[in-house]
């Protein structure tokens, strides 16, 4: 029975020692994130002037770029986190968020730049006419806009892939691994 005591006590602390382990993806194991704010990743015509100045005008994509501070591991996942706000600018989308640095998108940038990814807070194009006279008028601008939102992600996916083959992969990423996150709006209900 005193075999069987310290048997089952050394198989609690061997148990307990490893459930302990910080787990790289899993557990905040940085406490430290290094952030590169206005990193451009593209250039493509933008909308939302073409009332102004009728036309569209050339528009810097911009993401900001999320990284664990004294990671020695070279080849990461990558996270492209896309904010909320419904393709169109704030405060004009009538949400509390709409930029790549909502408090939402940074918190989880931050959270998983401590558990060992990268990730990079992307701005994408906006704009649609959600007053438009005509119901196909707004599908047709809205359409549009999800489509630019499209585009700007896969330009962001290739710029990463092109930053780790070409250009010595200051970020560390894993170009094989690369994941689209995308935050929704709060949800409103009706009573």
């Amino acid at each position: 029975m005193k075999h069987l005591s310290l048997l089952f006590a050394f198989f609690f602390i061997t148990v307990t020692a490893f459930g302990q382990d910080a787990q790289r993806y899993v557990d905040r194991i940085f406490t430290e994130v290094d952030v590169q704010t206005d990193v451009i990743y593209g250039v493509n015509a933008t909308v939302l002037a073409v009332g102004q100045l009728g036309e569209a005008v050339q528009q810097p994509l911009i993401m900001d770029v999320y990284t664990p501070v004294g990671d020695a591991e070279e080849e990461r996942p990558l996270f492209l986190v896309f904010h909320t706000g419904n393709f169109l600018p704030f405060p004009q989308n009538g949400g509390v968020g709409g930029t790549l640095r909502d408090s939402t998108v940074v918190e989880i940038c931050t959270q998983l730049a401590q558990r060992g990814f990268v990730a990079a807070s992307v701005d994408y194009r906006l704009g649609w006419n959600p007053i438009a006279p005509d119901q196909t008028s707004r599908v047709f601008t809205l359409i549009n806009a999800a489509w630019r939102g499209v585009q700007d992600a896969n330009t962001a996916v290739r710029f990463h892939r092109m930053m780790a083959q070409d250009q010595g992969n200051p970020y560390g990423i894993d170009s094989d691994k690369i994941a689209l996150f995308g935050v929704m709006p709060n949800p409103q209900f009706v009573v």
